[in-house]
C-alpha cells in the first residue's frame, strides 16, 4: 500500500511539474510573438476596421443576415453541440448578440461554406471593407502560428473595449462583446478583464472549464496585452486544446 501511496504521488508530482512547465513554455511564445510587430499593426487595424465593418459593406440593416447567423446557430452549431454533450444547446444569450456580431459572423461564419472546425480556412469574403483587407494581410501568419506551429485550439484578439475583433477559427465567440454579452463570465471573458490592468510581458492563465462556443470541451485561456511603444492597444488570447 505504502508503495502505491508513493507512486501516486510522484506520478501526480510529474504531472504538475510536466503542466507548470508547458505553461512556462506556452508563456514565452505567447509572449515573444505579441510583440512582433506585424502582430501590433494587426492588432491596431482590427481594431480601428471593426466599427466601420457594416458602414464599409452599406449594411443599413442586418435583418436577412441574422437568418442566416440564426439559421448557423440552430443548424450546424445545434448539431454538432448535441453530438458532443448529448443534448440540445440554449441559444436565447447567443441571440442577444448587437448588429456588429451579426455582420461580421454573418459574413465569416454563416456565409463561410467551409465545416465547423474549418472555418479558419476561409481567408477573404470579398466584400467591400477595410477589416476583410486586414483579415487578408494578416491572417495567415496568425493562422500559421496557432494552427501549424503550436496547436493551440484558437488565437483571439481583442480590444481595450472588449471587442474581440479578430478570432483564427471562427467559433461564435467571434466579434462578439466580452463586456456585455454571452461569454462576459466565460474562461476568455475573465481572461480579458484579468488583462486590463496588466504590464507588458504580463501573463493570466484562466481556470480550466467547460466553454459553450467549443461544445463545452474544457478550456484553459491564456492572454497577454500588446502594446505599441508604452501605449497598450489591445490583449492577445490563446485558446489551449482541450484536455
Amino acid at each position: 500500500m505504502k508503495k502505491f501511496i508513493l507512486g501516486l504521488l510522484i506520478g501526480i508530482i510529474s504531472s504538475l511539474s510536466q503542466s507548470v512547465l508547458a505553461n512556462k513554455n506556452y508563456d514565452d511564445i505567447i509572449k515573444v510573438f505579441s510583440q512582433k510587430t506585424e502582430v501590433i499593426v494587426a492588432m491596431k487595424e482590427f481594431s480601428e476596421n471593426f466599427g466601420q465593418f457594416r458602414s464599409d459593406n452599406n449594411l443599413k440593416s442586418v435583418d436577412e443576415l441574422k437568418k442566416s447567423v440564426f439559421a448557423f446557430y440552430d443548424g450546424d452549431f445545434a448539431k454538432e453541440y448535441k453530438i458532443t454533450v448529448g443534448k440540445m444547446p440554449d441559444l436565447t444569450a447567443e441571440k442577444s448578440v448587437d448588429d456588429d456580431t451579426i455582420a461580421l459572423q454573418y459574413y465569416y461564419i454563416s456565409n463561410n461554406t467551409a465545416k465547423i472546425g474549418e472555418k479558419n480556412n476561409f481567408v477573404d469574403a470579398k466584400d467591400k471593407s477595410k477589416w476583410t483587407k486586414s483579415h487578408v494581410k494578416y491572417h495567415g501568419l496568425l493562422e500559421k502560428f496557432t494552427n501549424d506551429e503550436n496547436g493551440f485550439h484558437d488565437l483571439f484578439l481583442i480590444d481595450l473595449s472588449g471587442r474581440v475583433v479578430y478570432s483564427v477559427f471562427k467559433e461564435i465567440d467571434f466579434a462578439t462583446s466580452l463586456i456585455d454579452e454571452p461569454y462576459a463570465s466565460s474562461g476568455l471573458g475573465t481572461t480579458f478583464t484579468d488583462m486590463k490592468d496588466a504590464a507588458v510581458g504580463e501573463i493570466k492563465t484562466s481556470k480550466n472549464t467547460p466553454y459553450f462556443p467549443s461544445y463545452e470541451d474544457n478550456a484553459q485561456f491564456i492572454g497577454t496585452a500588446i502594446f505599441e511603444g508604452d501605449k497598450k492597444i489591445g490583449i492577445m488570447v490563446i485558446q489551449l486544446p482541450s484536455w
